[in-house]
């Protein structure tokens, strides 16, 4: 194979990732079903190494409430929620672009 015929695979490659990527929507909505306020709320790319800030700021979330978010990177994300008192619960590699809601619940963080 010439490495024209090489190069045009990959720019197209490119293209059509980048394609599926701008069709994904990243907005969710966290939902708090755990019975107890959530102090602190973490997101981010599964590819990073750390939580980066809260992104709940100086709010919190109480029970039966819910808030609207983006992620900022298409695919694999991490999430993690801390209660009042100090508990806390990770959910890590969600593909944003197939859920809509991460729900808080008494066992833990799912998917919806």
């Amino acid at each position: 194979m010439s490495i024209r015929r090489v190069l045009l695979a990959t720019i197209l490659a490119a293209g059509f990732a980048a394609s599926a990527q701008a069709q994904c929507d990243t907005r969710f909505t966290l939902v708090n079903h755990s019975g107890s306020t959530i102090q602190e709320f973490y997101f981010g790319s599964s590819a990073q190494s750390s939580w980066g800030p809260d992104r709940l700021g100086q709010n919190v979330l109480p029970h039966a409430r819910t808030m609207n978010f983006t992620a900022r990177s298409a695919g694999a994300n991490d999430f993690k929620v801390v209660w009042a008192g100090g508990a806390s619960a990770q959910l890590m590699g969600v593909n944003i672009c197939s859920t809509n809601q991460i729900v808080a619940t008494r066992s833990g963080l799912i998917t919806r």
